[in-house]
């Protein structure tokens, strides 16, 4: 279970920012921003079709091609359109229809939307750029297979559940990818806690608590690296033989100063004692940009207040 403790948050004092971004003019995108709400969110790209003649126009692309989509054939009213729009699966025939340089036209007028690890839409994105183009093209090609195969999008929340988009990065390459690829990488026990952490992370990402739970999760190796040696490092001879497991995390944000910090901590119990164990990551979330402060710190909580 996840908490966010609000006590000591405020809406930060800040000046309000001009966007300045040059928009290319293959986009017709309204990015008037109404609020400076700040998102860090982590899920799932997918594109969808906002009319039956772009798909249409797609379909008949790919047939005077030598990459046929199967999917794409027989969708001839608005009721198979959605049907098709819905299909969790079609990622992978969009990246082939869409990675084609003649279908880049295509891509430019569809709806892209950012989805959690189960299919629920986040975000309507708004992509200004055609290197943020690129890689939401890219990010479709993700296999099915691979559980972490997710982006991390940094950006503005704007009107009605969409957001201005300002970088779009694999978890794959971010510090999280070194997990992926490291000594316990083999390691089915390993592999399961990363799991089962990761899957905090379907929050919308749009608060100062939920930024600083997504930038932690997937830019501190320290988190699952610590997290495995309490569930499997313990001495037989000590008072938890078994290990500790997490129970608890939870997101205490406050000022220091002009800064907006926020500790993610979690709390670990062991199996055979019950004795608890508190670690936090210490992040900060002043800007759009959050970065680390402190990895890992073992602490004991103030419960006074």
């Amino acid at each position: 279970m996840i908490h966010h403790n609000t006590q000591l948050k405020q809406q930060p004092q800040v000046n309000p920012s001009v966007l300045q971004r040059e928009i290319s003019e293959h986009f017709d995108v309204d990015a008037q921003l109404i609020n400076e709400q700040s998102v860090y969110v982590i899920g799932n790209i997918n594109a969808k079709f906002p009319t039956l003649n772009l798909e249409k126009e797609l379909n008949q692309n790919s047939l005077m091609s030598s990459e046929a989509l199967p999917m794409l054939e027989n969708v001839n009213d608005n009721i198979a359109l959605e049907q098709l729009n819905r299909n969790p699966q079609r990622h992978q025939q969009l990246f082939t229809g869409l990675s084609q340089p003649g279908n880049r036209y295509i891509a430019r007028s569809m709806d892209w939307t950012l989805d959690n690890r189960y299919n629920e839409q986040q975000y309507s994105l708004l992509i200004t750029t055609e290197e943020l183009l690129n890689q939401c093209i890219t990010a479709l090609g993700r296999s099915d297979t691979n559980s972490f195969g997710q982006v991390a999008v940094i950006g503005k929340a704007t009107v009605a559940g969409e957001m201005h988009v300002t970088a779009i990065m694999p978890i794959s390459v971010m510090p999280f990818g070194q997990l992926l690829h490291g000594d316990n990488s083999n390691n089915a026990n390993f592999s399961k806690l990363m799991d089962e952490i990761t899957r905090l992370d379907c929050s919308s990402g749009c608060t100062d608590g939920t930024r600083a739970l997504n930038f932690a999760l997937y830019n501190n190796p320290e988190v699952y690296n610590q997290s495995y040696k309490l569930y499997y490092g313990a001495s037989a001879n000590g008072p938890n033989p078994s290990g500790y497991q997490l129970i608890d995390v939870d997101v205490e944000t406050a000022f220091s100063g002009d800064r907006i910090i926020a500790n993610v901590v979690f709390k670990y119990q062991g199996i055979n004692t019950g004795a608890l164990q508190f670690w936090f990551s210490r992040v900060d979330v002043t800007g759009e940009y959050p970065f680390t402060i402190v990895p890992w710190l073992q602490f004991l909580p103030n419960r006074e207040g």
